[in-house]
């Protein structure tokens, strides 16, 4: 990602947004896993699971465009994410 000389901090308002967009999606997909399992509705458990799914593919796609950046809210998803994922599929067993 190329900074542009106009807007110094533009790059780092694209990382910004990338992060809040992650850290939603895992928001969303812990809320999916919640009500799956409570109903455990075949159809709500498979939509949590693709929730998941798109959560961690948006999450690596971050951390791939941020490799020089430590940031917490990532690893927070990061670690929320595997504890929904580890709640569904205790769910599904």
């Amino acid at each position: 990602m190329t900074q542009n000389p106009r807007k110094p901090n533009l790059q780092s308002e694209s990382i910004f947004n990338a992060v809040t967009e992650v850290n939603l999606a895992v928001e969303s997909a812990k809320k999916m896993v919640g009500a799956a399992t409570m109903s455990l509705d075949s159809n709500m458990l498979k939509h949590a699971e693709q929730a998941i799914a798109d959560a961690k593919q948006a999450l690596m796609q971050v951390k791939n465009q941020t490799k020089n950046v430590e940031d917490f809210v990532l690893q927070r998803c990061e670690k929320e994410l595997a504890d929904a994922e580890h709640q569904l599929m205790e769910a599904m067993q």
